[in-house]
Parts: C-alpha cells; structure tokens; sequence
C-alpha cells in the first residue's frame, strides 16, 4: 500500500501515523499539534480525580511502590498532553518500494539526525533524517555477510557513526555505519534468546546486554567490551527462582534514564520490575503489582508513570488484540484503568504496540488511513 506517512515527534513520547490522502487528516494533524505543553494544573487536576491505588514499602530495605489492582475502579482516558511536552509533525518518504513502511506494528528508533524503522523480518531496517527523506537500508534479510534474518533491537549510535543490529538468538551484534557500509561483528559473552536488547557506549567500547530469563540463562543482565569478555552482570539465579520455562522477553527499552527489567510472556504476578544498579551491579525492584484476580505480564515504566497491561488476543487480525491497562502515576500514587490516550479533538490511541514498541524516550504507532477514519467516526 502507498501513501502518506507522517511522523508526529514528541520529546518525551512520539506518535507515528501512516496516512493514504493527505488532505483526509490535515485538521487533524493540526488540532494535536496545537496541544502544546501541560501545564502544572492540568497535572495535578487530572492525578486528583484519580484514586490512590498504589504506596510505597520496603522490602529488604529496598522502597518499592506496589499497586494493588484491587483498588482499581475507576476508568478514564488518558490526556495524551498529560504525558508529553511537544509534537513535532515530520513527512515520511515513501515514493519507493524501499522507502515503504507497510506495516503498522513496528519499532522505530531515534536520534538527533535519524529514525530507524525495523519490524522483525518483513523488511530490513530502514534509515531515514529526521526531516522523513529516505535514507538507505542498513544490512539485507538473508543469511550473507551483514545480513539477518530477524531484528530483535537496535542501537544508532550518531556520534561515532555506528549502528549496531541485534538479531534473533545470535552470539554477535552486526555493526554498521550510516552509509550501510559493514564492520567486523562484536562478540557476545554468551548467547541470547529473543527478547534481548542492547545498549552500546562507543566511547568505552563496551556494550550492556539484557537476556530474557530461561533455564538457559546464566546473566539476565550484563556489560561487556567488543571482544566478548565479560566485565561486570548479575546472576539470573539470585534475582529470579522460577526458572522453568522461557519468558519471552525481558522489557527494556530505556525509556527513562534507568536500565528498567521486566520479564513478559508468562504469568507475572507479584513479580517485579528492577532497576539495573551498574556501580553497585546489582538489579533493585522499583515497582510490583499485587492482586490475585488478574495476571499483569507486562510492566511499562515512563518517566512519571508505570503503566501495567495484560494482552488477550480475541480474534485472528492485529486490530482484534485487546489491552487492559492501569496507570499509576509515581508522585501521587493515583491512578485508574484507562483504554487509550486521548488527544484534545476526542482521538483515542489504545493499541497494544503503541507502548510496547517505545525505544527510548520515544512511542510510536503506525496508522493507515482507513484505520484513522475508522477512529474520527467513532470519537
């Protein structure tokens, strides 16, 4: 499918909408764009209508803030302006087949200068500026020198003009430049399962590895240099006892200025969410949730916020995945059960991905136009 793609930058948070005509949306682009900052009071008079569903305990002397989910009742939308600070809108190229974003569930990747798109083994990762044009592809599908055949994460790293690629279940990273030209691969000290990501700090040349918790694992956290030697991690077995079967990835998309750990894919109740401590190389658990009556196994940390979601498939297609999703806010410790994020002309985004594919401080989701109409109507 063809079309207009356009890319609405928030600093803290990001929108991403693929549009066919557009004409169809350009009201609405600019309603959302003239949302501009939340103030103070718009903070605070939203968080106060709110009940307090979470409080702070320590637990072997760490001070953990756990919500209760049975202290849930109430159900609002959540102002999409209560959790940013601006939008900026950006064209995506896609005059060619290369340039294309054909599908709507995708990672997307930023830097100053650059936007990173992969979306596993549909197509390669695709490179555009940040003004939207059409870069290149970084590396190929397929099995060659400087090729994969599924992207699990990436690391763009601007400064020292490297991209680094992580594929599925690999003992090496693929490291490129932003020209697409290929450099010797980086060892790791062992070898991942999918779900893993990667930070890399080109100046130390070193790299922190997250690998998803499995009978297999002996690091779930670890940092190492670019020849595969281990400098520092923390032990699997002194942080997680039930071991039995694979989780299906560990969480960690740096969204905030901590290295945050989270095992999806399994029952999670009563589990909790860590920090990753790297002078003390240790993992300190920040939040949990508690409640018999519902499994959370999905645990987001923004900035001000934790955001606990259960994922039920109710259909075959990608739109028929439902999301139950409470919101705690950290200061106040309010919070509700919530739908979407709701934008200031009554547009609702409650899609599973649009949480689960924030790379750093950034949230995107992809939209055709058929799906936004569908949204307008409705709202």
């Amino acid at each position: 499918m063809h079309g207009e793609v356009y890319l609405l930058s928030i600093l803290k948070n990001n929108i991403v909408l693929a549009m066919k005509k557009l004409l169809f949306f350009l009201s609405c682009i600019s309603a959302l764009f003239s949302c501009g900052e939340t103030t103070k009071q718009e903070v605070k008079s939203f968080w106060d209508q709110c009940d307090v569903i979470a409080k702070r305990e320590v637990i072997n002397g760490d001070t953990v803030i756990v919500c209760d989910s049975k202290l849930v009742k109430q159900k609002k939308n959540i102002p999409l302006n209560l959790l940013v600070d601006s939008i900026e809108v950006i064209k995506m190229d896609n005059k060619n087949e290369e340039a294309l974003i054909s599908k709507r569930f995708v990672h997307t990747y930023f830097t100053e200068n650059y936007i990173g798109v992969t979306a596993y083994s549909y197509f390669p990762m695709k490179l555009f500026r940040k003004d939207g044009t059409f870069l290149r592809h970084i590396g190929a599908i397929g099995q060659g020198p400087g090729e994969y055949t599924v992207i699990d994460a990436i690391d763009m790293d601007e400064k020292n003009d490297r991209i680094y690629i992580l594929p599925f279940s690999t003992d090496y990273i693929l490291v490129y430049d932003f020209k697409g030209n290929i450099y010797p691969r980086i060892k790791l000290a062992e070898s991942l399962l999918y779900g893993s990501t990667i930070k890399v700090y080109g100046d130390k040349k070193q790299v922190l590895v997250t690998k998803p918790i499995s009978p297999d694992t002996n690091y779930c956290v670890w940092i190492q240099d670019f020849e595969g030697n281990l400098i520092q991690g923390a032990k699997m077995s002194d942080y997680y006892k039930d071991v039995t079967s694979f989780s299906e990835s560990t969480i960690t998309r740096l969204r905030t200025d901590a290295v945050e750990l989270f095992r999806l894919g399994i029952p999670n109740g009563n589990e909790f969410l860590y920090h990753y401590d790297i002078p003390k190389n240790r993992l300190e658990p920040k939040f949990m949730v508690n409640g018999d009556d519902f499994d959370w196994n999905i645990i987001h940390e923004l900035p001000h916020q934790y955001i606990v979601q259960k994922c039920q498939r109710i259909g075959a297609d990608d739109d028929e995945l439902f999301t139950q999703k409470i919101i705690v806010d950290k200061k106040t410790l309010r919070g509700c059960y919530f739908d979407g994020f709701e934008t200031s002309f009554g547009l609702i985004y409650g899609q599973y991905s649009i949480l689960y594919a924030m790379n750093g401080p950034s949230f995107s989701i992809i939209d055709f136009s058929s799906k936004v109409s569908e949204y307008i109507q409705k709202h």
